[in-house]
């Protein structure tokens, strides 16, 4: 069988079925109800003819029993030795059918007998009204169903088109933005503070998420597409001259090959980079466990001479803290901060890295005393690939920071900057051991 698929439709039927069928319970209890009175009724109204006869003698029972003429009066028959000795003028001769108390036919009727002594009471008290009684009480149930079938109709699509009208409101807008290739807010479809604003509202939001993410990922392909565009014109180039290799030099195809393998390796640390970013923006928080500062300093700063021995690193401030951090996530984002002051840092110059706490923080301040930061850029440090005026002809894919920033926001930290003429120092924020995670 194939079932309505409109819900609509649907709805209508169901509520117009409830109500037919709320219509024909009360209806059969209701003529059930009625039927079972007039039962009792006249059940009642023959006992009390009995009592009248047998409290009657002589001429006045005789009286009593001939008053009753007309069909709808009681039959009457009083019978002693089996033989009818009275009976009303609307009676048969004799009583048809057994003479025992219940219903009994032609006519129908209630029939009550009572015996006393040698003499029978026959009464038939005639239900003819009563049954008249119920057929206009059955046709007037019908009507009456019909109506209600009809009204629940009428009532059950006049209620889905209000319920489902706020539905039919989101669906055109969603229908909107498929058409046009837009995420558009969802507008309220309900004059009240209903489950539908509510759900209006859910959309709304999950629409801005998934437009900012949208945003967000086409801008990173332009950019990732940008970046990659001068590596891949290095390799294309040097590839072209590689080509004459039977003209060309030894040096010059050492040079080529050189700068071959200098674009590919930028396009690694890209590719890494933004593969980092993506991974710490898909996986949330990160795990926290406790770490001793000293050995994240340590291990930080041998790097840091390693990569430019003519700097000077000194470390300053209690180093005994124990911290909350995902070590990986940690070292890459102290290195990242770390490997910018160097980059920043003169020849023979001064790094300075400080320890604070501030109630369940702990900082690592990191100071250079490269040319500083200019203030219209500070606003864009953090931005993917964005390079200030300062950082211009610098190598490094400018995604550093942008890292950094988000690894020490998936570890409940954040980063801090304050710069300046004579250089800068960024603060990196953990939390302390004895800091609770919420």
């Amino acid at each position: 069988m194939n079932f309505p698929r409109s819900l609509r439709t649907r709805f209508t039927i169901q509520t117009g079925g409830a109500i037919v069928s709320l219509v024909v319970v009360f209806a059969v209890i209701t003529i059930l109800a009625v039927s079972l009175h007039l039962y009792d009724a006249a059940a009642s109204d023959a006992y009390s003819v009995y009592s009248g006869l047998h409290q009657a003698h002589g001429d006045t029972l005789t009286a009593i029993v001939h008053e009753y003429t007309r069909a709808v009066d009681p039959h009457i028959w009083i019978i002693r030795s089996g033989r009818v000795v009275l009976r009303s003028p609307n009676a048969s001769s004799r009583p048809a059918g057994p003479l025992t108390t219940g219903l009994a036919q032609q006519p129908f009727s209630f029939r009550l007998v009572k015996s006393n002594r040698l003499v029978t009471y026959v009464i038939n008290w005639p239900l003819k009204p009563d049954l008249d009684l119920l057929e206009d009480l059955v046709l007037s149930m019908t009507i009456v169903g019909i109506a209600a079938a009809a009204g629940g109709v009428l009532l059950g699509r006049w209620t889905t088109h209000r319920v489902l009208e706020p539905v039919k409101r989101m669906t055109r807008s969603v229908e909107v933005m498929l058409s046009t290739n837009q995420f558009l807010p969802v507008e309220n479809p309900s004059r009240t503070d209903d489950e539908f604003s509510q759900l209006a509202w859910l959309l709304s939001e999950l629409v801005q998420t998934l437009e900012a993410r949208w945003q967000r990922d086409r801008t990173l392909l332009a950019d990732a597409a940008h970046q990659l565009r001068t590596p891949l014109e290095v390799i294309r180039g040097n590839l072209d001259i590689l080509r004459n290799w039977d003209t060309i030099d030894r040096a010059t195809e050492e040079e080529s090959l050189a700068a071959i393998d200098r674009a590919v390796s930028e396009m690694i640390t890209l590719v890494g980079d933004l593969l980092t970013l993506e991974h710490v923006r898909n996986e949330g928080p990160a795990q926290l466990d406790p770490y001793p500062l000293t050995t994240l300093l340590e291990d930080a700063s041998e790097d840091a001479r390693a990569l430019n021995p003519s700097l000077h690193i000194v470390l300053q401030g209690q180093t005994q803290e124990t911290i909350r951090v995902h070590e990986p996530f940690a070292r890459r984002a102290l290195w990242a901060v770390l490997e910018n002051a160097v980059k920043y840092s003169p020849e023979n110059g001064r790094i300075e890295i400080s320890v604070l706490t501030q109630g369940d923080l702990c900082g690592i301040s990191i100071r250079d005393y490269g040319p500083g930061i200019p203030e219209e850029d500070i606003p864009h440090i953090f931005t993917r690939f964005y390079r200030g005026q300062n950082g211009r002809g610098k190598s490094g894919t400018g995604l550093g920071l942008s890292i950094a920033d988000a690894l020490m926001r998936s570890q409940k930290g954040h980063i801090t900057v304050d710069t300046g003429q004579d250089g800068t120092t960024f603060t990196l924020w953990f939390l302390r051991m004895s800091s609770p995670i919420s």
